[in-house]
């Protein structure tokens, strides 16, 4: 589980004790009295749902990981810091034009309210790096056949965000059969999807973020303010590429790709 990974490359590298509180087994439970009655030095949240827990707390810095930064739960908390599992999109696009120059046009489709800083900041990476995207807004999954539909003709490959209200298991089905129809290849934020017929996942890694989340909180332990340290985005990827995917569109991926990811479904 990837919150599990996250756990121990924490306790791994954190020269610190740590006490660790299970949601799950807390429901009968104040966690955020709990907590404060415990009085540590810092907090570590691991998940959306730990951080959604202990929003209320103020005096005690927290550390996050596994969110996204699109949580809205981490904005603006001046004793709240972490990684984000948020992978930059200029780090994604690099990664595209590297294992499939010929792929020049890209396209996607978010949500305009979760999704609109991301979306800014992977067209200024896109421009950048001679990629074209078409970025189609989607306010409602029922509109994603047509906005599919619009880029038809237009685009090389389709990038597949985390966004829930765009990815459905309706839509996703619809989306999968659109590329398929339309020999595009699929580069999505999980390696599950690769069952279902993508070319490429990229993904955070889980232990390395603890790692991450260790070297804040050893800053804070050293005397630095939590508000002075910015938070920051998971610093590893983990590719995998789905060779029968890669052969049936007749694409070949460069080994400087080829070397760094894990290879899946070699025939």
């Amino acid at each position: 589980m990837p919150y599990n990974e996250a756990f121990k490359g924490l306790k791994g590298a954190c020269n610190c004790d740590l006490k660790q509180f299970l949601l799950s087994e807390m429901q009968r439970y104040d966690v955020v009295k709990e907590l404060q009655r415990e009085r540590p030095q810092v907090i570590v949240a691991i998940g959306s749902g730990a951080v959604e827990k202990i929003k209320a707390i103020k005096n005690i810095p927290i550390v996050y990981l596994m969110v996204p930064d699109t949580q809205s739960d981490i904005t603006g908390k001046s004793n709240m810091t972490g990684v984000n599992m948020d992978i930059p999109p200029d780090m994604q696009l690099d990664i595209v034009r590297q294992a499939l120059p010929e792929v020049g046009d890209i396209g996607l489709l978010y949500n305009p309210v979760q999704q609109g800083g991301f979306i800014e900041k992977a067209k200024a990476a896109a421009a950048s790096a001679g990629i074209g995207l078409t970025a189609n807004a989607v306010g409602n999954p029922r509109k994603v056949s047509d906005q599919l539909n619009l880029m038809t003709g237009k685009i090389k490959a389709f990038w597949m965000l985390p966004d829930v209200s765009v990815i459905t298991p309706e839509t996703v089905e619809i989306l999968f059969l659109y590329t398929l129809k339309n020999k595009l290849p699929v580069i999505t934020f999980s390696s599950k999807f690769l069952e279902m017929g993508a070319l490429m996942s990229f993904e955070v890694d889980p232990n390395d973020m603890g790692v991450q989340a260790a070297e804040i909180i050893s800053r804070i332990l050293s005397g630095a303010d939590v508000n002075q340290i910015p938070d920051t985005n998971a610093r590893k990827i983990n590719i995998t590429i789905n060779d029968r995917t890669a052969k049936k569109l007749g694409l070949t991926i460069s080994n400087e790709i080829l070397n760094k990811a894990r290879v899946i479904n070699r025939d």
